[in-house]
């Protein structure tokens, strides 16, 4: 019974020491957001918009809420919503200034400091758990991830959770229960619904299970299977309803982005060994040395104890299956994050909570090695972590950076005075033609949607093509003396036509933190000219019926009235129009046209399909109706009914653009013969439309 008190409170003074550190680091964060926070930036100010979209959607903030499900998942076209709504409740909390929303990453901190102690308990006890732990705490590269909004940490957290979680439910030894199986999988769904870079942890640790069950009982492949399934439902409704975007978003993401920022060949030298460097930077020296060397002082021990051959075969025999798993995810996770074109310090988010367990390895064997030959107090080594983060660039956070009281945010002034001018309930759309850490058009939209706002930032000037209807329609611009920031240069082509131009006054000048200003600009009373896009877009919806010549009219205009318009208060009245004029009059072509085209851009393809259906009933001689109805049961995942129309409407109206379509819709339906007619269709469907469209390039 003794024995038994005494376990229970050493497990005690584990968990409340764990607690101690977590509150400490919270501390240092907190101490950090209030006293020395800058505005946020790009990526920082679009996941605060994002947490801010979803707890409006869910009524978090005491607004109406999303009118469905679907609404809900439009607020996440790109990255799974899972970390925006929690971030979001955080918000509804604590209040949505920056400082205040950034208790979620304290949060967040927490989940992953709770499940590293926890997985370094169940690797090698209480002294291991705590290494762990105090390096998690003391490592810059997470405290960095503490003290800047992104979505990395509750990446790193999650992961943690699901690896942990994962790694017991299929060690031999001590898993294969159901309550196990249960955890696991409802921490691989949330790690999915974080971010979809937590498949580079989650396909190869599924692999490597799937190995596995192989030489497992049928209870186990039973378990697995489940877990697949389950998951697959559980990212499914996400996936299903942005898919198109999400593919998109992620291929200029990784892609397009690397080619951009000048990245190197995956497959050359440079790329193969371009997170190695940062290793020091992440954990400091101190701290990474002192675990590398433990190690390496260790594997020195095996060779020298002339059973070096049996003692690395140990590494991964069933009796290791705990580190088998930890060296296993952490091999295939760093270089698929290696195979990634685009690069980034931030990138090797995954990998964290495997190389700090190994570090913790690492300090537990220098501990192990003062014990036995020196009788030394080896928990002082619980310090080197706390050393190290004094010595590190952390440190310099502090000190390079103003206070807070002394820091002048240009942004937040430039919004008052716009705020100022609004009616209640306005709702405004500021363009903002610079893009610079301090000013852009995610910041300008989180501060001016802060506290119920609805003053909207949106970017134009990349083109010249938009000089026009800036010109015509903005009525609230923010321009840049100076440095442009991440725009091209067509930017002061249309920062020079607002200056020089007579209907906008300038309200008032604020200075940068460098060299130039930041100016706000009105669009005068007296030249005050009403968008009423409602019309025009009504004229380029019948549009569409000349085929691939309308589309590229729409979207051509569509884009930049998003930008004027970032409410699309257009669309509930082209909406009720086109309901009115349906409601008395059912076959009247140019409202279907209307509503077909706003159910495309509302991603609703079965709303779409209604539509489009009567109009290929009304238009039997035109095929381009029956062309977008493949296109959105395409985009619904229907190919059979897709292949079914597109069959029907190359009888009736023959060209290639429709037998295309026909072929790739009746081989994704699994009529593979058709491969061979594609081969030859599609290329004359791409010929045919080049060659509708060299009008407008004329």
């Amino acid at each position: 019974m003794l024995i038994k008190k005494n376990i229970n409170h050493s497990k005690y003074i584990f968990w409340i020491s764990i607690l101690f550190i977590w509150i400490l680091s919270t501390i240092t964060d907190r101490i950090w957001w209030n006293l020395y926070s800058i505005t946020p930036s790009w990526d920082q100010a679009d996941y605060l918009n994002s947490a801010l979209d979803h707890a409006r959607a869910l009524s978090f903030l005491g607004a109406d809420g999303a009118s469905d499900f679907n609404s809900l998942l439009d607020k996440s076209p790109k990255i799974p919503p899972l970390a925006s709504i929690i971030n979001g409740a955080v918000i509804a909390f604590a209040g949505d200034a920056p400082h205040q929303a950034a208790w979620s990453l304290s949060f967040w901190n927490g989940f992953f400091i709770f499940n590293i102690a926890s997985w370094g308990l169940y690797l090698s006890g209480k002294k291991f758990g705590l290494f762990c732990v105090l390096i998690s705490a003391c490592s810059p590269f997470l405290f960095n991830l503490r003290t800047d909004y992104v979505l990395e940490l509750p990446l790193i957290s999650a992961i943690t959770f699901y690896l942990f979680h994962l790694g017991r439910w299929s060690d031999k030894s001590i898993g294969g229960k159901w309550i196990q199986l249960i955890i696991a999988t409802f921490a691989c769904s949330f790690s999915l619904l974080i971010k979809q870079s937590s498949l580079l942890v989650i396909i190869p640790s599924l692999l490597f299970v799937f190995v596995l069950s192989f030489k497992r009982d049928k209870k186990f492949r039973l378990q697995f299977l489940c877990l697949v399934l389950i998951n697959i439902l559980a990212i499914l409704p996400w996936f299903f309803h942005n898919w198109i975007m999400i593919l998109s978003g992620t291929y200029r993401a990784v892609f397009e982005s690397a080619a951009i920022e000048g990245d190197p060949s995956i497959l050359g030298f440079k790329s193969i060994f371009w997170y190695f460097p940062y290793l020091d930077n992440q954990f400091g020296s101190i701290i990474f040395f002192s675990g590398l060397s433990g190690i390496l002082f260790e594997f020195l021990t095996y060779v020298r104890s002339f059973r070096s051959q049996a003692r690395l075969v140990d590494i991964f025999n069933e009796n290791n299956y705990k580190w088998t798993w930890i060296y296993f995810n952490l091999i295939t996770c760093w270089t698929f994050t290696t195979f990634i074109p685009n690069k980034d310090e931030r990138y090797i988010a995954c990998t964290i909570p495997l190389i700090i367990l190994l570090l913790a390895l690492g300090f537990s064997k220098w501990s192990d090695w003062l014990d036995t030959y020196f009788k030394f107090n080896s928990y002082i080594l619980l310090f080197i972590p706390a050393v190290s983060f004094l010595f590190s660039n952390s440190i310099n956070k502090f000190n390079t950076l103003q206070n807070i009281s002394s820091k002048y945010y240009p942004v937040k002034d430039i919004l008052s005075i716009v705020r100022s001018d609004q009616t209640i309930d306005k709702k405004e759309t500021v363009i903002v033609v610079p893009s610079t850490p301090e000013i852009n058009q995610h910041n300008v939209s989180y501060f001016g949607r802060m506290q119920g706002g609805n003053i909207l930032g949106r970017q134009l000037g990349q083109s010249l093509l938009h000089i026009e209807p800036v010109l015509k329609y903005s009525n609230w611009i923010i321009l840049a003396d100076g440095d442009q920031g991440s725009v091209p240069s067509n930017s002061l082509v249309l920062d020079k036509a607002i200056r020089d131009s007579s209907l906008f006054i300038q309200v008032q000048e604020f200075p940068r933190e460098k060299e130039g200003s930041y100016t706000l600009w009105k669009r005068r009373s007296s030249s005050f000219n009403p968008n009423e896009f409602h019309n025009r877009f009504i004229e380029l919806a019948k549009g569409m019926e000349k085929g691939p010549l309308g589309i590229k009219l729409i979207f051509d205009e569509i884009e930049i009235e998003h930008m004027l318009d970032g409410h699309l208060k257009y669309q509930s009245i082209v909406r009720d129009k086109a309901l009115s004029k349906i409601s008395s009059d059912p076959e009247n072509v140019e409202s279907l046209w209307s509503l077909s085209l706003l159910k495309i851009l509302s991603n609703r393809p079965y709303e779409a399909d209604i539509y489009l259906r009567n109009l290929e009933i009304l238009l039997p001689n035109n095929p381009w109706p029956s062309a977008y109805r493949i296109i959105v049961n395409f985009a619904s995942w229907n190919p059979w009914k897709a292949s079914l129309i597109a069959d029907r409407a190359n009888k009736r109206n023959p060209n290639y653009f429709l037998k295309s379509l026909s072929d790739i819709s009746a081989i994704f339906r699994g009529s593979f013969w058709r491969l061979k007619s594609a081969l030859n269709s599609v290329p004359n469907a791409i010929k045919s439309v080049d060659e509708s469209l060299k009008p407008i390039e004329k």
